[in-house]
Parts: C-alpha cells; structure tokens; sequence
C-alpha cells in the first residue's frame, strides 16, 4: 500500500536528534495472543532495550509477543523513499509518525510496501512487529535516489544516547 501523504512537493524536513548514536531503541511485549499489532501506548513492556538493527533476536519466547523499535534512519538525500517490510506475523512503519507500510495481521512471511518524501537528513522511524506462531520473520528494507534495494544497514540507523535510561548510566547535565 503506497502512502498518500507521499507527494513530489511536499519532502518532510529532517530533524535533529540529541546526541545521536548507532542502534535502535526497542520495547519488547508479550501477550496470551495477538491477531494484530497492540497499541504499544497502552501497553507495559516486559523489558527494553537497544539493537543495533530490526532484530527479533532480543524477544525471550519464539510465539506470542511484539517489538516496537524506535530511532533514526539517516537518508543520504532528498527524494522519493520506498519503505518494505517483510515480515511473519504482522508489522507497520512509520516515517516521522506518518504511516508508511502496513503488514499488519496474522500471515506467513509476506512484503509490503510504502513511499513517502523525505529531505537528506535524520527521520524518525518506528517499526512495530508482532509474532503469534509458525514462523518469525522481520526484514526491514528501502529504496530511493542513489540508494539500490537493500536491509537497511545499522550504519543508517540511530537513537538518542540521552534516551538511554536502561543502561543505568546518569544522564549528562546540560547547563543553561
């Protein structure tokens, strides 16, 4: 499903993280059953984390629980970007909030898609994924101006480094 809000004139503008590092940031769910994507704001996570990329990996059981991924892709320039997910069960991306793929629902491994305008720059990306049974799959792709199909590398993924409370370190002091 292509993204209407993806227009030749309307790019959306970069934004500028705080203190930006490679890695994702990651909350990690479990539930009885999922037949969709949980509304992850109304949900306590059972741990959280980081990741260097998409990876599935950091969930503690094989069936039943859901991923919501959240960080930074750095986008080489401004254009056209078509986002895909791959997954098995369910998965959604989102480009600076603005939904892009929707793989949502109970399915064996299939690919979405999505495009949207983005400037050269940082934009937030928010990946949720869920895993009921049978298979567990997640691959997260892209496409654009001088960017040829491929798994989005870690070296174009990125997170706060102040957001990271779970590392027990003391947040830096800012003085104003």
């Amino acid at each position: 499903r292509s993204s209407s809000a993806a227009t030749t004139t309307g790019l959306l503008p970069a934004v500028n993280p705080s203190n930006p590092v490679n890695g994702l940031d990651y909350s990690y769910y479990e539930a009885s059953s999922y037949s969709v994507l949980p509304d992850f704001t109304a949900t306590t996570p059972v741990k959280t984390g980081t990741a260097g990329t998409f990876d599935i990996s950091v969930a503690n059981r094989s069936y039943s629980y859901s991923i919501n991924y959240s960080g930074y892709i750095n986008v080489p320039s401004d254009g056209q970007y078509t986002f895909y997910t791959t997954s098995d069960d369910g998965s959604k991306l989102y480009i600076d909030n603005v939904p892009v793929v929707d793989n949502d629902g109970v399915h064996s491994s299939v690919e979405q898609s999505g495009t949207i305008g983005l400037k050269a720059g940082k934009h937030a990306i928010t990946v949720g994924y869920f895993q009921q049974g049978g298979g567990s799959v997640l691959s997260v792709s892209y496409e654009g101006p001088g960017v040829s199909k491929q798994v989005i590398p870690a070296s174009s993924l990125y997170r706060s480094s102040s957001a990271a409370t779970t590392t027990g370190l003391l947040p830096a002091v800012n003085p104003s």
